[in-house]
């Protein structure tokens, strides 16, 4: 082969047809690789190769990139490329859908095909994609960045404000001094450190008073949510205990701030402040809150002081009769905070029981105690990446002022609609003043208009409305000329030809009119609607072509052909005129509409095409297999289905039966070949 015969490209390669295929073809003349459907020039030196409706990227060297071939592979770009794969509407898939998937032209699939869009970011720098309709960016060295930043943990804030005031209206009302004392084996100047917080770890019984100890160790305990057992008539009544102790309880979950340690006579005093569980996470070692509590008593002196006078008074008094109480000691000498082993219990929230008896005595000195925990004082915000109106699609928008927060929602859309137009720059609700639409309003106005339509057209209201209205502006009221009407004139009419600008006349919404007035009552279940649904369709009973050959506007081949007289050339024009007009047109069902015209079906003449199509049918043995090409079909997938039953199934259906005798044989009609 010359060289000069083809155009080499960069790579030192041609693209050459030959024999329907397409190939690479070297300078030396060599082909490289297979031969494919098709071949185009495709970025950076690779080509798109084309395998039916399959397609693949090429290497130079002939090699294809994806193991597996798709629907549609898309331009390479620094080394990327996007592939798809449509997924038709059925049963499971209500509407047809595309998905896309990233690869490199190594071979390596960087994303599977996950993404419901893709499409290159405008400087090429990344793909812009959409999973759903969550998007996603996907960036050159393979990562995927959520503009949502939706992956990263939500900011926790605390309003402290807030908090403080919540903390000190849980510790502060009603609170007053409890107390328990121990003989308890424990170490108090390196268990308890001023500042520590703790939690109880068990139910903690303690008194309302106790006068000068008698052991070595006393916990003195300010709260304003201690389980009052003792003014519970039903539990005194059970066990007089109860209040000759005037027994109160903490909850296992209380915590405590270790407020002071102070020892005086042998006797150590460890000061603790009854604090919510919010506060021991929060503001436990946050000396500015506990010291606003601490000096919050409205008198002179601070919590502190008061308990070190508490203990320095109760000192010079007598010993009270419960501190002799056996009893009442051993309930009394567990330390606060501490295990059976003296270890310090575990500090995080304990799960509470459900059921049985420690359930029902959890939940009772909840109760008493309205010791629930601190709310509402956190705020949790996300990282969405909010930055105002000006140059995002809300600018100038009427909805904008609506913009809530850092952007959870606007006027007319809540949080993830909003957030979803926000970052993809485009909103169908974008409306810029009240009489201007939107195009949803646009968008939500065509389809009520469709779904009025639909209705109408399923009984003669939309036919009738548009003869009507056709009549009156197009036919100055005078219905008589519509006998010579053109209806072919009307094929880029949008107020009464197609809907879609057909290029045919017989596709016009008139037509489709006029037909579903005189026929309705013809064919079964005949509407407007089952024309839209191609059940039914418009034809010309005499077609320009059939008779006369191939014709350009006033030309027409058989007469050329034949050398036909000037007088019966010109009859033949006005004929061809009135070919549109509503004396030529008939309805056929969609079927029959489709075969009439093509070989060997007759041309038009059914009972031919009945008889061939029921020697195909039946496998007959001078069968015209030809009929298959005719009607599209698959020899091998048809084969199963030509039976004499669906071959009375298939004229049934085309409204056909007229032409068959009673034993369901083709009537003899006129000689004629095909």
């Amino acid at each position: 082969m010359a060289r000069t015969e083809y155009d080499y490209d960069s790579n030192g390669l041609a693209r050459v047809y030959e024999n329907t295929k397409w190939f690479l073809l070297d300078k030396n003349g060599n082909q490289v690789g297979e031969r494919y459907s098709y071949i185009e020039e495709w970025g950076e030196g690779f080509y798109k190769a084309e395998q039916g409706i399959k397609k693949n990227i090429l290497r130079t060297d002939g090699s294809v990139v994806l193991k597996e071939w798709h629907n549609d592979v898309f331009k390479v770009q620094k080394g990327f490329f996007l592939f798809s794969n449509t997924i038709r509407k059925s049963k499971t898939n209500p509407k047809t859908r595309y998905t896309y998937g990233v690869a490199h032209v190594n071979g390596d699939i960087i994303f599977p095909m996950i993404f419901d869009r893709a499409i290159w970011l405008e400087k090429g720098d990344g793909i812009y994609a959409e999973i759903g309709t969550q998007p996603y960016i996907i960036t050159l060295d393979g990562s995927i960045y959520d503009p949502a930043r939706a992956h990263l943990p939500k900011k926790v804030n605390i309003d402290y404000k807030d908090f403080f005031e919540k903390f000190a209206n849980w510790t502060l009302p009603g609170l007053q001094f409890f107390y328990r004392d121990t003989d308890a084996p424990v170490i108090v100047n390196t268990t308890y450190h001023v500042g520590d917080v703790l939690r109880a770890g068990f139910f903690i019984d303690v008194t309302t008073k106790l006068l000068k100890p008698v052991h070595k160790t006393r916990f003195l305990i300010a709260s304003a949510h201690a389980a009052m057992m003792c003014e519970i008539s039903e539990l005194c009544e059970e066990n007089p205990n109860v209040e000759a102790w005037k027994l109160c309880t903490l909850h296992f979950n209380s915590y405590f701030k270790v407020m002071d340690v102070y020892e005086k006579e042998g006797v150590k005093q460890v000061f603790l402040l009854h604090i919510p569980p919010a506060a021991a996470l929060f503001i436990g070692h946050d000396e500015t809150a506990m010291n606003f509590v601490n000096e919050a008593t409205g008198q002179e002196t601070t919590l502190i002081e008061m308990a070190r006078k508490n203990l320095d008074e109760k000192l010079q008094m007598e010993v009270h009769p419960r501190s002799l109480d056996k009893e009442f000691v051993e309930r009394m000498s567990p330390p606060i905070g501490l295990d059976n082993e003296y270890y310090p219990v575990d500090p995080n929230k304990q799960e509470e029981p459900t059921e049985g008896p420690i359930a029902n005595l959890s939940n009772l000195i909840h109760k008493l105690a309205d010791d629930e925990d601190l709310k509402d004082f956190i705020n949790v915000e996300d990282n969405f990446p909010f930055r105002g109106v000006v140059g995002t699609v809300c600018e100038g928008c009427i909805y904008a002022n609506g913009i809530q927060g850092k952007g959870e929602g606007c006027g007319r859309l809540f949080i993830k609609s909003f957030r979803e137009r926000y970052l993809k720059g485009r909103c169908e609700y974008h409306k810029t003043s009240i009489e201007t639409p939107s195009e949803f309003e646009e968008m939500d106005k065509y389809h009520k208009k469709i779904e009025k339509e639909k209705v109408e057209k399923a009984c003669d209201t939309f036919a009738l409305n548009k003869l009507k209205k056709f009549i009156a502006e197009r036919l100055d009221g005078d219905i008589k000329k519509l006998k010579d009407f053109d209806f072919y004139t009307l094929k880029e009419d949008t107020e009464f030809g197609d809907e879609r600008v057909s290029v045919v006349g017989l596709e016009s919404m008139l037509v489709k009119s006029i037909l579903t007035l005189a026929f309705a009552d013809t064919y079964p279940d005949f509407t407007y609607e089952s024309m839209d649904k191609h059940k039914y369709k418009a034809d010309t009973i005499n077609i320009t072509n059939t008779i006369f050959g191939i014709n350009f506007e006033d030309y027409y081949k058989a007469l050329e052909t034949y050398d036909a007289p000037v007088e019966l050339h010109d009859r033949v024009v006005r004929f061809g005129k009135k070919v549109h007009t509503i004396g030529n047109i008939m309805v056929l069902p969609f079927g029959l509409h489709q075969m009439r015209d093509t070989k060997p079906l007759g041309r038009g003449y059914c009972d031919v095409f009945l008889t061939e199509f029921y020697k195909m049918m039946v496998g007959a043995k001078k069968c015209n297999m030809k009929m298959f090409d005719a009607l599209n079909l698959k020899k091998k997938e048809i084969a199963a289905f030509r039976t004499e039953d669906n071959f009375n199934h298939i004229v049934h259906a085309l409204m056909l039966e007229d032409f068959l005798d009673p034993e369901k044989k083709t009537k003899a009609g006129f000689p004629r070949s095909l």
